[in-house]
């Protein structure tokens, strides 16, 4: 691992420390289980490069053994972060939705969680 990777992964830190709670407190509020994958080590990390500002942004993605893809982070030079996991379960309260997957955006102190929600086949 460069030195530029493992500084941004050390910078972020205090990011993920607020990030992962935030996303299991939006399963749990709505009565799901926290998924497993939250706080683990991604299977694949980089910087890439942005086209538009051209800084370099650090990439995280989450697949399982069977590298099936699991969600993915992304933290902006900016500290401005997005992060998307699988949930593809059905509803626990609203019997009309699938949750399909939990997201997080925001930067350090300002994080916004929510649950992306499908209507359910009939």
């Amino acid at each position: 691992m460069d030195n530029a990777l493992e500084q941004r992964l050390k910078d972020i830190q205090p990011l993920l420390q607020e990030l992962w709670p935030a996303l299991a407190r939006s399963l749990t509020q709505a009565e799901l289980p926290a998924l497993e994958v939250l706080g683990t080590a991604p299977s694949h990390i980089e910087l890439r490069k942005d086209v538009y500002d051209q800084t370099h942004a650090l990439f995280m993605e989450w697949r399982s053994a069977l590298e099936s893809y699991l969600g993915h982070l992304i933290v902006h030079a900016n500290g401005r972060c997005y992060a998307e996991f699988d949930v593809l379960c059905a509803h626990p309260t609203k019997p009309k939705w699938v949750v399909e997957a939990v997201t997080a955006w925001g930067q350090q102190g300002a994080v916004k969680t929510e649950l992306r929600l499908l209507p359910a086949l009939e």
